[in-house]
């Protein structure tokens, strides 16, 4: 978390109960603003395994990953760009996108058809390669949820399985369907088809989980963070509602105004009784406390008791009269 905001911070008492509410103001201020992408990803850009964390990338030394899948869309996300790709060009967000190949993504910048079916672009032959072959100008991936078989319990990766490389994953999961293994409890070996020019994976048996990796495993599918990652959660665009000044607002500022002057006092009392504990006005809180030491010296006043001599010499006047009952006794 980041220091934008202090996060030990004293919210004042009529404040607090419009913490924690949700605000008008602070959906519209979000409105159509891209949270960005806040999970890790597995990158294969020039043929190599590269993890991405934020602004952070590092390039894997080695070609071969086994993972684990713990979550897959059943739908094949979709990636539009306008400019034709460039392997040397440093990588942007695509102009227009979907995460569940039904309708363009909220975040999308440039949306190019309000559904993806009849988007000129997800055509046959809207797009010709450099080699002649024709491909649909809007690409389409499959968003994997990902771990590390030996850590299963770290970081949750996104891997896009590209274009061609999905004829390869869905041969894996059938060869696994037809001995009625289920993807979930095993290692997948990733890896690059060498035979390829361009970046494209691999997918093949690695293994079956040990019993403690089984377990971790089983508690992240179906999992909101999961669901993010590959693009399961609900998105709707965002509304930006009217933000209407509420009618109470005129009367509060008027009494919330004359609070202060009627009560100038008490109001610095309450409220720098909380901050001397972190600031400066502990050190007046320690002045006051020796001031109130004078007042309770008047003890010594119990100093000057009169009647208790008056009471000492009574006992004197008993004790006497004791000794001469037993003098006269002993005569």
């Amino acid at each position: 978390m980041s220091n934008i905001v202090p996060v030990n911070i004293q919210v004042p008492a009529h404040l607090a109960g419009r913490v924690g509410v949700p605000s008008v103001l602070g959906a519209a201020l979000t409105g159509g603003l891209s949270s960005g992408q806040t999970f890790p990803k597995i990158s294969i850009k020039a043929s190599r395994f590269r993890i991405k964390e934020g602004d952070t990338e590092t390039v894997l030394e080695s070609t071969t990953l086994d993972v684990v899948v713990v979550g897959a869309n059943p739908r094949l996300s979709k990636t539009w760009y306008a400019k034709q790709w460039d392997a040397n060009a440093e990588p942007v967000a695509p102009d227009c996108f979907s995460l569940d190949g039904v309708s363009p993504d909220p975040e999308s910048e440039d949306p190019q058809n309000d559904l993806c079916a009849s988007c000129p672009h997800s055509a046959w032959g809207s797009k010709v390669t450099p080699t002649g072959q024709k491909v649909k100008a809007c690409s389409d991936k499959k968003r994997l949820a990902v771990v590390a078989a030996d850590d299963a319990s770290g970081p949750v990766y996104l891997l896009e399985v590209t274009p061609a490389a999905l004829k390869g994953l869905n041969q894996y999961q059938k060869e696994l369907a037809v001995r009625g293994i289920p993807p979930e409890i095993v290692k997948t070996r990733v890896s690059f088809d060498t035979d390829a020019s361009f970046p494209k994976l691999k997918f093949t048996f690695g293994g079956f989980l040990e019993a403690d990796v089984q377990e971790v495993v089983d508690g992240l599918f179906g999992s909101e963070q999961v669901n993010e990652i590959t693009g399961e959660t609900l998105r709707t665009p965002v509304a930006v509602p009217k933000i209407a000044a509420p009618a109470p607002v005129a009367p509060k500022p008027a009494v919330k105004a004359a609070a202060p002057v009627e009560e100038p006092a008490p109001a610095p009392a309450p409220a720098q009784a909380a901050a001397p504990k972190r600031g400066f006005g502990a050190s007046k809180a320690a002045a006051a406390a020796p001031a109130a030491a004078p007042a309770a010296k008047p003890a010594p006043a119990k100093a000057a008791p009169a009647p208790s001599a008056e009471a000492a010499t009574s006992l004197a006047d008993e004790i006497a009269a004791l000794v001469g009952e037993v003098s006269a006794d002993d005569a």
